[in-house]
């Protein structure tokens, strides 16, 4: 029995050995992947040498030091890959603050994969722990010149990574670097250029507002509908909603979705250019109250929507609040997440609430994102409202935005396939999940019509109710085919525009650019409108809806200069 004890220890100690080699290979191959160049190599390979120096010059245990780094290095790696799956772009250093705060795990323990990819990790780091400790007695600890060696390197490494830390400028599509020809890079130089997030400058475009101001005169003064008091305005944010008749899919029963339909009340409606898919839902939030796109933000681009829109001093909400509006967000999930109670609150939001806040919902078990069911957030807007008009300040204009995300994926791929999707030549999986997501748009069309009544019902007082899709849905494989020939298709969902008055016709439009939506409220409120909401309202109707979009770059190039002017007043002036 002892030789047999003996022989089982031999093998389990030569497979740690080995787990250990390979852990440290491509903790090394992971580290120094993507470097265009000398700098960048060494930038890179501090994920793995940075740690191993720092150990090895706390604890002079070399097989410890180098387990735990290489650990080290294939968890960040493996969150960055994480992340590109579910939102579209790598791990940079802002996203500490998401990790950090609890509330928005909300949102990722809705991914059964990032549980198994734990749980391997988790299973792999216990091994190298029992591998570090039975093989530490025949260790000895280094002499104390090379554990100081150790240290120096360390210290050398930050104070490179320090002086290299604008080797490469933070780029705009991919929030990331430009790093090499495929606009890639490592996993650090990614993390140190990442930092340039935190040094904001205007943008600058050294263009000539003269164009747009001309082109804005001879447009002339747009019509107002005709009130007496300013209307209620309604702002309702559907969560990875795309109407599935946009999609190719001959054979399929889709069933009728009145909310992607015009109305009587329709005053607007038609595509719109979202500036992200799947997920990233705050750069949307971003352009539809700021009236900005993400991309002219450079590195900022990732978080725009809390380093930027915070320093706005005119947005959707102080337009409105300067007309005397009482400004409320109705939110589906913590305060906290993502930063979004504080961001309201920055760009002037009144009052920011969640189901919490309501004690016929507090009772539900589960916290904010739970009990957001669609239908409940159209009942508690509703309940704002009513109880707003009815209460003392009651005269007062309203102005409630608010959002649903139970259309959020992930979707099940075991849902029963409905609307006749197993006739449509794209996969099964597909199909299970189409059905879910038409599911859940029946349930959000249901809702929509449940506010539609209430705001339109009979001798109701002037109201605008506006909603739209902050991008499309992600199925975790390929979307089928689009039934338009639009640049960048995925970036594309719908929205609409309601009014219980009459409004001057807006022209209609092949696709709308989403920071036009700010714009497009207030000219239907008829709300007086400040510098930047004159500009925003004259280049939609200038060029047609489309921004980045419009083919006539010399006039987009004059506006955005127009607005980032000091004259407009969109963002302090820092002599």
């Amino acid at each position: 029995m002892s030789t047999v004890k003996a022989r089982a220890t031999a093998v389990a100690r030569v497979l740690l050995l080995l787990l250990r080699c390979l852990v440290i290979v491509a903790a090394l191959f992971v580290s120094v992947q993507d470097s265009a160049d000398a700098w960048c190599l060494l930038i890179n390979a501090s994920l793995f040498l940075l740690p191993l120096a720092l150990l090895l010059s706390l604890t002079g245990r070399w097989v410890w030091s180098l387990s735990i780094a290489a650990a080290f290095a294939l968890f960040v790696y493996g969150m960055g890959e994480l992340k590109f799956v579910y939102f579209y772009t790598r791990l940079i250093v802002a996203d500490w603050s998401f990790v950090t705060e609890p509330a928005n795990w909300t949102i990722v323990r809705q991914y059964p994969r990032i549980y198994t990819t734990l749980a391997g990790f988790s299973t792999v780091l216990l091994l190298l722990i029992v591998d570090a400790t039975l093989a530490t007695p025949r260790s000895a600890r280094l002499p104390r010149s090379l554990r100081i060696g150790a240290a120096v390197l360390a210290l050398s490494l930050v104070g490179a990574l320090t002086a290299l830390r604008h080797h490469h400028t933070w780029e705009v599509w991919l929030d990331d670097a430009n790093c090499n020809a495929s606009n890639k890079c490592g996993v650090v130089s990614r993390l140190l250029f990442s930092l340039q997030i935190y040094e904001f400058e205007v943008p600058l475009h050294e263009g000539n507002p003269t164009p747009f101001l001309t082109a804005e005169v001879a447009l002339g003064e747009q019509a107002k509908p005709a009130l007496p008091t300013n209307p209620d305005v309604v702002l309702w944010l559907h969560e990875s909603t795309f109407n599935p008749r946009q999609f190719q899919l001959p054979g399929a029963a889709l069933p009728p979705l009145p909310m992607f339909e015009r109305s009587p009340e329709t005053r607007a409606m038609g595509l719109l250019r979202t500036h992200t898919f799947g997920g990233k839902t705050w750069l949307s939030e971003f352009s539809a109250l700021s009236g900005l796109v993400p991309d002219d933000f450079g590195a900022h681009r990732a978080r725009v929507f809390t380093t930027i829109g915070t320093r706005t001093q005119t947005n959707l909400f102080r337009v409105l609040k300067a007309q005397g509006y009482h400004t409320i967000v109705l939110m589906p999930t913590f305060k906290r997440f993502y930063g979004a109670g504080r961001t309201y609150d920055l760009m002037g939001a009144d009052q920011i609430l969640t189901l919490r806040d309501f004690p016929e919902y507090d009772k539900y078990p589960g916290d904010e994102w739970d009990i957001a069911e669609t239908p409940r957030m159209a009942e508690a807007a509703i309940k704002l409202i009513r109880e707003h008009r009815a209460g003392p300040n009651g005269a007062q204009p309203l102005f409630l935005y608010f959002l649903s995300v139970k259309e959020h994926a992930p979707y099940d791929k075991h849902t029963p396939i409905n609307y006749k999707l197993d006739k449509v030549a794209i996969p099964k999986s597909l199909a299970a999940k189409l059905t879910d997501y038409v599911n859940r748009l029946v349930t959000l069309d249901g809702a929509v019509q449940t506010v539609n009544d209430y705001l339109f019902a009979k001798d109701a007082r002037p109201a605008v109710f506006a909603y739209f899709g902050d991008h499309q849905a992600y199925y975790e494989e390929d979307s089928p085919p689009y039934r338009y020939k639009l640049p960048e298709p995925k970036n594309v969902t719908q929205f609409q525009v309601r009014s219980n008055y009459p409004v001057p016709r807006e022209t209609p439009v092949p696709i709308m650019d989403i920071a036009f939506l700010p714009g497009l409220l207030v000219d239907t409120s008829g709300v007086e409108r400040d510098n930047y909401f004159e500009s925003l309202s004259a280049m939609r109707r200038l060029c047609k809806g489309m921004l980045d979009d419009c083919p006539d770059k010399t006039l987009v190039d004059s506006y955005k200069t127009r607005i980032f002017g000091r004259e407009v007043g969109l963002f302090p002036v820092v002599e």
